[in-house]
């Protein structure tokens, strides 16, 4: 179907819903006014039929055996007083009658100036030929009667209400209304329910086309920083003539960790000041677009200007903050596509996120497919070796022993996992790590190790730690296993639990239900890699947790960089008030160590003591982890 047949389609689709709701409406108009107007009248005839009897008075029908029971003078009068009420209430005649003889006869009736001239007026006693079936049957009935009825006077809604005179005449006292005015009023209703229904629609569809026109203005700009955004870049796509385009999309590595540290506001700001940069830098040759919280699309139309785009891009000078206040830096990688137009944002992505993967600044897609290929190739005889380790029992936990710089002694070890792969190759967590954790198979790694650590160290005095991600600490099975293995393991508190900080953060309140349940059985836990990204105490002291773990890049460069010197110190500080483990990974030379000691840290782990050790640690007695110096 093309654009021009959809739009019709919803045309008539549009305009049928609008006959079938105009059509409903004037339908329930007309039944609500029919049954207002129904009942008004039947209250007046109603009311009407019995006011007759109290005009001709409760006697007037008393022993009545033909005509001269009631003179002409006094029945006129009569009449004047039934014709006045009845012109007063609007209606066509009120009148009474009796049945004698199988005859209708009239005793009293109204009459209108029409009957005047043309001499209709009706006498007492009068026969009333055109008497209906419902008319006769209404003096053998004992309520009132209703009917439409046509006579030599018109078409006629009537009552009849039946009363009995003393002598035990049945009569009749009746009302009528002409059906012409009631037939008039429902006409005039339906009228004003087109009218107002028309009236309605017109302003719906005024209403709906001032909507449509202001919602497509904003859908295709992005409000936070007033650029055009994805949903623009696919019309421009769509729209654009030329088939073979150019484009570079880039990912703002920090953005996320700039919100959750500044809040949204700031990180809308830094998005604003780096695509008005970009722009500046661009003059104005390519489009800008923001796809998303963290992306950002360069179009152009030129593809011979591609080495100009990713030059572009490379002079963007990262050394200089994209805001002042605050300070904010931010890293980018980029992704880089040329040719089909229909492919082009796909082909994009893809570059970018290669680029993120590699941390590398761009990468083009024709370069990036032999790397994703590479990789894709690497990931598969990754996974199958990691598969075939957990079947086949090749999974070895490593040691690594944590000093405490008071005692001089082993404090505790750190149970590492290496796969050994078939040709007795031993794998590190760098080369398997990411593909467990795509394969979901987190909680199948961390099971092999706490058993396999926990069968070493159960009769033992040994202090011993192992690594949990946040998979393992969101799934309930895992949660199961390892309280019912702390049950029968017999010193909990020789063990503790790592957690990585981001990851913690992150999932807080799993994590922390997941801290409370295992600190129950006596297990310590510590938040590992402190210090990376937007680290905040306040949130580790939230968690209540026994101890952190310094990053080992921020442990680096604790000798060379005097503010990761200030820092590390005033957390050793804190640390000791707040009665917190700390200790400091990636230990790899005496500078280092030295440098930690000054700044007040007191367990310490890295190359400089040992490396990670398959040999099982020796069954001595390990001193309790000092906390405090």
């Amino acid at each position: 179907m093309t654009h021009r047949s959809a739009h019709f389609g919803w045309l008539i689709t549009g305009f049928f819903t609008f006959i079938v709701s105009l059509s409903g409406y004037v339908y329930y108009s007309y039944q609500h006014t029919y049954n207002e107007i129904m009942s008004a009248v039947d209250n007046k005839l109603l009311d009407a039929a019995l006011s007759v009897q109290y005009i001709l008075g409760d006697d007037y029908h008393d022993n009545i055996r033909d005509s001269s029971h009631i003179s002409r003078k006094d029945y006129l009068i009569k009449s004047k007083q039934l014709s006045d009420f009845s012109k007063q209430l609007g209606l066509e005649y009120v009148y009474a009658m009796m049945l004698q003889d199988g005859k209708v006869h009239f005793t009293a009736s109204s009459y209108t100036d029409k009957d005047i001239e043309q001499q209709k007026i009706t006498y007492f006693y009068d026969a009333y030929p055109e008497a209906t079936k419902t008319n006769r049957a209404a003096f053998f009935s004992t309520e009132p009667v209703f009917e439409y009825s046509s006579d030599q006077w018109g078409n006629f809604k009537t009552i009849f209400i039946p009363f009995t005179a003393k002598d035990g005449q049945v009569y009749l006292t009746g009302a009528d209304i002409t059906i012409a005015d009631l037939d008039e009023r429902l006409t005039a209703s339906v009228s004003q329910a087109i009218i107002t229904s028309c009236f309605f629609f017109f302003i719906a569809v005024l209403v709906a086309a001032i909507y449509i026109h202001l919602v497509k203005r904003s859908l295709g700009t992005d409000s936070a920083t007033g650029f055009p955004n994805h949903i623009a870049l696919e019309n421009e796509l769509r729209s654009n003539k030329q088939l073979h385009l150019v484009m570079a999309i880039i990912w703002v590595n920090d953005l996320e960790d700039i919100n959750s540290f500044y809040g949204s506001p700031i990180g809308d700001r830094v998005m604003k000041r780096l695509m008005m940069r970009l722009a500046e830098l661009s003059q104005n040759q390519y489009k800008i677009y923001r796809l998303s919280t963290n992306k950002i699309a360069l179009l152009g139309n030129q593809l011979e200007h591609v080495d100009q785009l990713e030059a572009l891009i490379t002079q963007f000078n990262l050394n200089t903050p994209v805001l002042k206040d605050p300070f904010i830096y931010v890293t980018l990688c980029s992704g880089i596509a040329q040719g089909n137009k229909e492919l082009l944002v796909e082909n994009a992505h893809i570059a970018a996120a290669q680029a993120k993967q590699s941390r590398d600044c761009i990468v083009r897609y024709s370069d990036s497919m032999h790397k994703v290929k590479s990789q894709y190739l690497h990931n598969v005889k990754i996974a199958k070796e990691v598969r075939e380790a957990f079947s086949n029992q090749l999974l070895v936990p490593y040691f690594q022993p944590v000093m405490c710089l008071i005692s001089n002694k082993v404090s505790q070890y750190e149970c590492l996992a290496r796969i050994k792969s078939f040709n007795n190759t031993i794998l590190e967590p760098n080369d398997f790590l990411t593909v467990v954790n795509r394969s979901r198979m987190d909680g199948q790694l961390t099971r092999l190790m706490f058993s396999q650590c926990a069968e070493l160290f159960r009769r033992t005095q040994i202090h011993w730690s192992i690594n949990l991600t946040a998979q393992d600490m969101l799934d309930p099975s895992l949660a199961c296993y390892l309280e019912d293995e702390l049950k029968r393991y017999p010193n909990p508190s020789h063990i503790t639990f790592e957690l990585l900080e981001t990851e913690a953060i992150a999932n807080f309140s799993e994590v922390k239900a997941f801290i409370d349940l295992v600190r129950a059985k006596g297990v310590k836990v510590i938040i590992d890699d402190f210090g990376t990204g937007y680290s905040n105490i306040s949130n580790i002291l939230k968690l209540n947790v026994d101890g952190i773990k310094l990053d080992g890049s921020l442990v680096k460069q604790i000798a060379t960089d005097h503010d990761v010197f200030l820092f590390i110190e005033h957390i050793a500080s804190f640390t000791k008030q707040v009665n917190l483990q700390l200790i400091a990974e990636a230990v790899e030379n005496k500078m280092i160590l030295d440098t930690l000691v000054k700044a007040g840290v007191r367990l310490v782990q890295g190359y400089y003591f040992a490396e990670p050790s398959a040999e099982a640690p020796k069954d001595t007695h390990v001193k309790e982890v000092e906390t405090t110096h």
